[in-house]
């Protein structure tokens, strides 16, 4: 029976957890404006000045979105196998679930789908690349 290192997850999960936010907050503003300017209240495509709570959640949320993901990895590796594919399917499943509750709140505040798909297409490849470079440490 195999069972599931969780200090690696914790450290493994930070380093994925980093390289998405930074990876993402170059990204964002690139491939963002449209879906900032669709928000309520407009924001004119750009982020508006931020609290320190949401300064909190925008700086945690990566890292438990990496803990989340290196969990997923850890739990698939033993019938996968070790490897970068194992890492790229738990990062896929991580963002395939993260993008339709993205697509639920975005009709919940009524901005159209089509401004959340550059966000939501952006973010593939930087989840893959989180994932596959938080796992390389990985050991049971």
């Amino acid at each position: 029976m195999w069972k599931i290192n969780w200090g690696r997850v914790v450290l493994c999960g930070f380093l994925t957890g980093v390289v998405w936010g930074v990876l993402y907050a170059i990204a964002l503003p690139l491939v963002g404006r449209d879906f900032m300017a669709a928000l309520p209240g407009g924001f004119g495509g750009h982020i508006p000045g931020t609290s320190a709570g949401l300064r909190g959640i925008v700086v945690m949320m990566p890292l438990v979105l990496g803990i989340s993901t290196m969990w997923l990895y850890a739990a698939i590796r033993p019938r996968y196998g070790p490897g970068p594919k194992t890492a790229a399917v738990a990062g896929f499943a991580l963002w395939f679930f993260g993008s339709c509750v993205d697509a639920i709140w975005a009709a919940f505040v009524a901005v159209p789908l089509g401004v959340l798909v550059g966000p939501v297409a952006a973010s593939l490849p930087i989840v893959l690349v989180a994932a596959v470079v938080g796992a390389w440490p990985y050991k049971e």
